[in-house]
Parts: C-alpha cells; sequence; structure tokens
C-alpha cells in the first residue's frame, strides 16, 4: 500500500490550508455580508465567532485527520460508527460548493480579459457599464461554459501535481502574491473620494443606519446567523477540507499554533477584502449622486457590478487594478 504523502513542511501546511480559507468568501462574502448586516455589528459578531467557536473547530478537524490519516468518511467512521454519516456531508459539501465556485471563477477569468482588453484597447474598447457587461456576460451562455471549463483544468493541474508539488506548491507563491495584490487594491480603496465613509460604515458603531446606509439596525439572530455562516464557510469549517489537510500532518506539527496562524491569517484578509471593497464601493456611489442607501453593497453586484464600475472610472490604470483585483479574487 502506497504510503500517504505529507505537506514539506510547516509553513507549506500552513499557507495551503490558508488558501484553503481565504477566498472567495473574504474577497466577496465578507465585505457584501457586512454591507447587508449593518457593517461594524456583522464584524464584532464574526470576531467574537472565528475565536470562540472556528478556532476550536478547527483543531479538532486538523486532529481527527491527522490522528486517522484518512478521507472524511472512513475517518468519522473510524471515531464513530454512529456519526458516520457526517463524513458523507462532508464530502457532498465541497462538491456542492465547487459547482457555485467553478462558475465565478469562469466569471473572474472573463473580467480578466475585459479588463485586459480595456488595458491594451482604452476604455473605449468596452464601452458598457458594469451592469450592462454582467449582463451581456449572463446572456452569452457559450463564453460562460469556455471560461469555467477553462478554470476547472487550472484547478486540475494544480491538483494534479499533488500535495507537495502542485497544491503546496501554488500556495507557496499564490498566497504571498494574494496578500500583494490585495494591499495594492486596499491603498487605492483608501485614496478614493469619500472612502473614510466606507471605514465608518466598517468601523464605527451604528453609523449604518446614522449614515443612511440601511433603515434599522439589523436583528441580532439575523446577524448571528450571517456571520456565523460566513465563519463557517470562509475558514472552510465542517466540510472536510481542514480534516483533509489534517491527514496530511505529520506528529511534530502544533495543531494549536497552526490553527491560530489560519484563522488569524483569514480575518485579516477578510477585514483586508472589506477595506478594498466597501470604501471604494461607497466612493463610487456618493460620486455618482447616489443616497448612501441606494449604494450597491451586497449581492454579486457588489463583486461584478459595482467593482467594475469603480475600476472603470479609475482612469487610464483602472482596468490595471481591475486585472490584479479579478487575479486575487481567482487565486
Amino acid at each position: 500500500m502506497e504510503s500517504r504523502k505529507s505537506f514539506g513542511g510547516s509553513l507549506g501546511f500552513v499557507l495551503a490550508a490558508a488558501g484553503s480559507a481565504v477566498g472567495l468568501g473574504n474577497i466577496w462574502g465578507f465585505p457584501y455580508k457586512m454591507g447587508k448586516s449593518g457593517g461594524f455589528t456583522f464584524l464584532i459578531v464574526y470576531l467574537l465567532l472565528a475565536v470562540f467557536v472556528g478556532m476550536i473547530i478547527m483543531v479538532s478537524e486538523l486532529a481527527v485527520g491527522r490522528k486517522t490519516k484518512l478521507s472524511p468518511i472512513d475517518a468519522y467512521q473510524k471515531v464513530s460508527k454512529k456519526f458516520a454519516w457526517i463524513g458523507w456531508l462532508a464530502t457532498i459539501a465541497p462538491f456542492l460548493i465547487m459547482s457555485f465556485y467553478t462558475v465565478l471563477g469562469g466569471y473572474c477569468l472573463q473580467y480578466i480579459a475585459l479588463n485586459m482588453t480595456k488595458l491594451s484597447f482604452g476604455n473605449g474598447a468596452v464601452a458598457m457599464s458594469g451592469g450592462e457587461v454582467f449582463g451581456a456576460m449572463l446572456t452569452t451562455p457559450l463564453g460562460c461554459v469556455v471560461f469555467t471549463t477553462l478554470f476547472i483544468v487550472i484547478c486540475m493541474v494544480i491538483v494534479q501535481g499533488g500535495v507537495s508539488g502542485g497544491i503546496e506548491k501554488f500556495n507557496n507563491i499564490g498566497m504571498p502574491a494574494l496578500f500583494v495584490m490585495l494591499l495594492i487594491i486596499m491603498v487605492r480603496s483608501l485614496t478614493l473620494p469619500n472612502a473614510a465613509e466606507g471605514l465608518k460604515f466598517m468601523f464605527v458603531p451604528g453609523y449604518a443606519v446614522k449614515g443612511g446606509f440601511i433603515d434599522k439596525a439589523p436583528d441580532l439572530v439575523t446577524v448571528l446567523g450571517t456571520a456565523g455562516g460566513q465563519m463557517f464557510f470562509s475558514l472552510s469549517l465542517a466540510m472536510g477540507a481542514i480534516l483533509t489537510y489534517g491527514s496530511y500532518l505529520g506528529k511534530e506539527e502544533n495543531l494549536v499554533k497552526n490553527s491560530v496562524i489560519i484563522v488569524a491569517a483569514d480575518t485579516l484578509i477578510a477585514l483586508m477584502a472589506g477595506v478594498a471593497v466597501i470604501p471604494a464601493a461607497v466612493s463610487y456611489g456618493l460620486s455618482q449622486g447616489m443616497a448612501p442607501g441606494e449604494i450597491t453593497l451586497r449581492g454579486p453586484g457588489l463583486l461584478f457590478i459595482t467593482l467594475q464600475d469603480v475600476f472603470s472610472n479609475m482612469g487610464k490604470l483602472g482596468p490595471l487594478f481591475g486585472v490584479i483585483f479579478y487575479v486575487l479574487v481567482l487565486i
């Protein structure tokens, strides 16, 4: 029987596990859920859940994975035959999530191509608004199929390289690159006019209502549910991913330390994404004469309509920031 391979080192594992946790949930999910859940209120609830719930579950999943060295189905069955069905749920969940991720990955590839076209030929090459671009993309299924297939092929090439030669090697480059690109977008976002209004929405208690972004303070139970769902989704918990990574860990690895690093990195990237996205969206909306409550801070419109309009209105370098942003979402 072939021995189970492992990560090349502790750093490689942390970057790979953080790469699983950091992603669409941070760059898109965190800002838009904060946008619909009252800004600061959502932030506090999310941070508390990440520390007191997410951390414990992550250590537990890594421990089960390392102890059993098995897939989620077999691992849960070994722990308790009574709850073996949880392993099936942890296997089905990633398949369902991938059906969603592959489509959005294809969208990101299309937007990268769109902004590269604008960068090469000027904004006149694609003179449509973000809403018109998104609408045209949704009504052209052939293009969506081609770019979705390309995204799947890219993922297959990386995974085919194995744990150390594929996933770890990619994340050793991809994760630092993601951080740098996000930092560039964040700095650019903060230099836009009225960006401070977006920061107040995120970090000043009650400003979402006082600033006119929402009509009334969000219901705490609703915020708790939204933040909890985001925490599980963003940290890749209860879906077999962290358990599987744990199954490739050596006995010398400190699970608590690694969990702290992964949760901290994931939360940092989420906050950076919020600072990159929300002030930019608010700045663009106010510059267009919108009232705060009319600015799109939620749903697919935030990622593919509002932000594309932001990049289109940044001048000659706008498409370059667009390419950088959608590449980091892709990673």
